[in-house]
């Protein structure tokens, strides 16, 4: 236990040395640890719903039965693996090449989930097979890019982004400790702000000592990779894989 306190405290304010640590044989055994630890309290926190001041619309989670929690909680390491992959795909395509011309590229690949999103919901305008079509025909440079990537490479971003957990469970326990009491909006902006700068420091530094690529490179990278990871439960239910509940819980989440 000790060892992972240790292992999730360089994730807080040592991001350099977080990305050393992610190089060592026990890294990924650690990693895996702190996101068993935040996964049930992540469910946890949506089924007690203590920011429904918020919104109004929020889906009453509490009256839901074991199964239903069961398709969330099943479809939180599935999202989790696919935040991984796109990662590394915008990281690895941002790589080398002119800054330009491969943020431009990126970013119209990462534009194009949303765009079919946005307009195959609203009436279903767009047939069921050309939608898959159009995402399979989208994944195809992602997957081509995934293939030059070393398979150590991908152990020690997903370990980097395992022990990122740490950072969300702080996070999650602070909005308890403050925005939950004082139940502010403005307090949860100015907070989820905060969040937000302190998540996307964090990881530049450690992803930039990690894989040894310009900051710049690296922010582009993990924004555009988060985006895309976003729109995904969209996506799954759009597709049918994911019912319109469980969606709801999951972007809450």
């Amino acid at each position: 236990m000790s060892q992972v306190l240790s292992f999730a405290r360089l994730f807080l304010f040592s991001p350099s040395k977080a990305a050393e640590a992610c190089e060592r044989p026990d890294a990924l055994r650690l990693g895996l640890m702190i996101y068993a630890v935040l996964m049930p309290l992540q469910l946890a926190s949506a089924w007690f719903n203590p920011l429904s001041f918020l919104d109004p619309n929020a889906p009453v989670a509490a009256g839901y039965g074991a199964m239903f929690w069961v398709r969330v909680a099943l479809w939180q390491p599935v999202i989790f693996s696919l935040s991984v992959f796109f990662l590394v795909v915008t990281l690895e395509w941002l790589r080398s090449g002119s800054l330009p011309v491969r943020m431009a590229t990126t970013a119209a690949w990462a534009a194009v989930p949303l765009g079919i999103a946005a307009y195959y919901a609203p009436q279903d305008s767009l047939p069921r097979p050309v939608f898959i079509l159009v995402l399979a025909a989208w994944l195809v440079p992602a997957v081509l890019v995934a293939r030059r990537v070393p398979p150590d490479r991908w152990r020690k971003i997903a370990t980097f982004m395992l022990g990122l957990c740490a950072l969300q469970l702080v996070v999650l326990v602070l909005e308890y400790l403050t925005v939950v009491p004082a139940r502010s909006y403005r307090g949860f902006v100015a907070f989820s702000l905060l969040s937000v700068v302190w998540l996307l420091s964090v990881a530049s530094a450690g992803l930039r000592r990690l894989v040894g690529m310009p900051t710049p490179r690296v922010v582009l990278g993990f924004l555009l990779a988060t985006i895309v990871i976003l729109v995904v439960p969209a996506l799954a239910f759009l597709l049918g894989l994911m019912p319109k509940e469980v969606l709801k819980v999951v972007i809450y989440v």
